[in-house]
């Protein structure tokens, strides 16, 4: 669900029986593509989930990052003629490759792996958690009843607040 702040920004909440189907989607997508981290994020790249080895990743820099990469290309897309933003785009390094692609309209997925791994174990199995993730993300729970509801703010500030424990 989203909500709007005073300034008129999203504010993005979940419940906790959607935040523990996306994680265990990230967690199974990680161990399948051997991904080093992987970020779930809102469109204006607001970071909603993250899974496997982000010490070392400033998560919600990427994620915004990622964010405006996403709205160039866009731009880039209608140049072209394009009559939708390109659904995926690719980052090649030395040693660490990024892949994001879209989860619908609103989301994406920022997958960052070591170049060992094939671009197209990440393709294939990328497209069908993309299809888990959509449907987690579009169907509000109300099996919940309401209760436990997850801001991704405190998940923001939670992260900060651990990343900046296990630096010490």
């Amino acid at each position: 669900m989203s909500l709007l702040e005073r300034d008129g920004s999203k504010k993005i909440e979940i419940s906790s029986l959607q935040y523990d189907g996306i994680q265990k989607c990230l967690t199974e997508l990680t161990q399948k593509t051997r991904a080093t981290a992987l970020l779930l994020s809102d469109i204006n790249g607001q970071l909603i989930a993250q899974n496997g080895d982000t010490r070392q990743i400033n998560t919600s820099v990427l994620s915004a990052l990622a964010a405006s990469d996403f709205a160039a290309t866009s731009e880039m897309a209608k140049i072209v003629g394009e009559k939708a933003r390109f659904r995926l785009l690719f980052h090649e390094g030395e040693t660490n490759n990024v892949y994001l692609s879209n989860v619908g309209e609103n989301h994406f997925l920022v997958i960052v792996f070591a170049t060992s791994v094939t671009l197209g174990v990440i393709r294939v199995y990328t497209k069908k958690a993309v299809e888990t993730l959509l449907e987690i993300v579009n169907n509000s729970s109300d099996a919940d009843n309401g209760k436990e509801i997850l801001n991704t703010e405190f998940n923001l500030h939670l992260n900060d607040a651990l990343d900046s424990i296990f630096k010490k």
